[in-house]
C-alpha cells in the first residue's frame, strides 16, 4: 500500500490482512512525516518505507517524485515485489480490504500458468439508509456488474453515467502476482513485456476472495476525497480520473457549500435507500458480507468510531478545516 491516511484506517488495515494471513504488508508513506509511521513500525511482520526526497531520489534521480498519485502507488508497488519474501504479492489502497470466502492461499497454489495475474473482484460499500453510521464499516455492499445501458438506468437511477462496471470508483478490482515473475504491477493491472511493448498480462478472476471498498470511511473522509482530488494540476488531475470519476467531482463539488449539503449529497451518493435497495436488488447487485475487523483484531484494533476517525482526519488535514470554514 501507498497511503496517506487518518492511522486508524492504516492500522487496521495492516492489522486485518495479517490477522487474516498475509505473511507481511509492506506500507509506504506518501507523506515521509506522516505520524503513523512508529505505531507501524511495532506492528510485527509490517514493513515501512518512508517516501522522502532521498527515496525518490535513488529511484527518479533528479526528476524526484512524480506529481501523479498513480505513478507513485505504481513505483512503489514494484519496488515491494523486489524485496518480499512471499510468494504472492497483492497491490491495494488503505480503504481496500481482502475478504476470503475460503482461503485464498489455497486457491493461489493452484495457479499454474506464469505471467498470470490473480485480480480480486471489487464489492463497494453503501452506507446505512439513515446516513448515520453506528460503526466505521456499518453498511452492505454493491457488486460490479456489466449491465446494458438500459439495465443500468434501472439499477443505478440517475447515477448511472457516474459509474463503471456498476461503481463509483473503479471496477477493474485489485490484483497480485509473483514475486518470482517478471510481471509489473500497477494500480489495477499487471503488466508484461511483449515484444518490447508492456502489455496486460493473462488475468485469473479469484473464486476465494474479493475486495472489499469503502470509498470514504464517512462522509467528511469523501469529501475531503474529493477536495484532494480538485487541489492537484488540472494536468494531474486528467490523468488520475477517468471521466466517470470526474464527473463525481464535477457533480460534489457543485454542493459543497456547506458542510451540510455535502452531507446530504453523499447521502444521495452513497445511502441504501428504499429505491436503492430495489433497484439493486432486481439484478441481484446487493451482497452483505460480514466484515467486522473490531472482531478479529480485538484488543489490537485502533478506536474505530466514526467520531474518532473524523478528528484523526481533520488533525492531519489542516487544510480540510480551513475549506469548510473552521469547523
Amino acid at each position: 500500500m501507498t497511503v496517506n491516511e487518518p492511522s486508524t484506517l492504516v492500522i487496521c488495515n495492516v492489522r486485518w490482512h495479517l490477522a487474516t494471513g498475509a505473511q507481511a504488508v509492506h506500507v509506504y508513506l506518501d507523506d515521509p512525516e506522516d505520524p503513523v509511521a512508529d505505531a507501524l513500525r511495532a506492528v510485527s511482520r509490517c514493513h515501512v518505507t518512508l517516501c522522502d526526497d532521498v527515496y525518490w531520489a535513488g529511484h527518479r534521480g533528479a526528476r524526484g517524485r512524480p506529481a501523479s498519485q498513480m505513478r507513485r502507488q505504481s513505483i512503489n508497488a514494484n519496488a515491494a515485489k523486489t524485496i518480499a519474501d512471499s510468494d504472492w504479492l497483492f497491490h491495494i489502497d488503505a480503504d481496500e480490504f481482502i475478504w476470503q470466502d475460503t482461503p485464498l492461499s489455497d486457491e493461489l497454489a493452484q495457479v499454474r500458468d506464469a505471467n498470470t495475474e490473480v485480480n480480486l473482484t471489487v464489492l463497494e460499500r453503501l452506507f446505512p439508509q439513515g446516513g448515520a453510521q453506528s460503526t466505521l464499516f456499518e453498511g452492505v455492499f454493491r457488486a460490479t456488474a456489466d449491465l446494458t445501458e438500459g439495465n443500468q438506468a434501472a439499477a443505478y437511477g440517475p447515477f448511472a453515467a457516474m459509474m463503471k462496471r456498476g461503481q463509483y470508483s473503479h471496477g477493474a478490482g485489485k490484483g497480485g502476482v509473483r514475486t518470482s515473475e517478471s510481471l509489473r504491477l500497477g494500480v489495477h493491472n499487471a503488466t508484461e513485456l511483449r515484444d518490447n511493448t508492456w502489455r496486460r498480462a493473462a488475468r485469473h478472476v479469484a473464486r476465494s476472495a474479493r475486495l472489499l471498498h469503502f470509498d470514504g470511511l464517512t462522509p467528511l473522509h469523501w469529501l475531503a476525497k474529493v477536495l484532494r482530488y480538485r487541489r492537484n494540476p488540472a494536468a494531474v488531475q486528467n490523468v488520475i480520473l477517468q471521466a466517470h470519476r470526474a464527473a463525481q467531482m464535477d457533480w460534489m463539488s457543485a454542493r459543497c457549500a456547506s458542510v451540510k449539503e455535502a452531507e446530504a449529497a453523499h447521502h444521495a451518493l452513497f445511502a441504501l435507500t428504499p429505491d436503492r435497495r430495489a433497484r439493486l436488488a432486481a439484478f441481484d447487485l446487493l451482497c452483505d458480507v460480514p466484515f467486522d475487523p473490531g472482531a478479529v483484531l480485538g484488543t489490537d484494533a485502533p478506536d474505530l468510531t466514526p467520531a474518532a476517525f473524523d478528528a484523526d482526519l481533520m488533525a492531519r488535514t489542516p487544510w480540510l478545516r480551513e475549506t469548510l470554514g473552521g469547523v
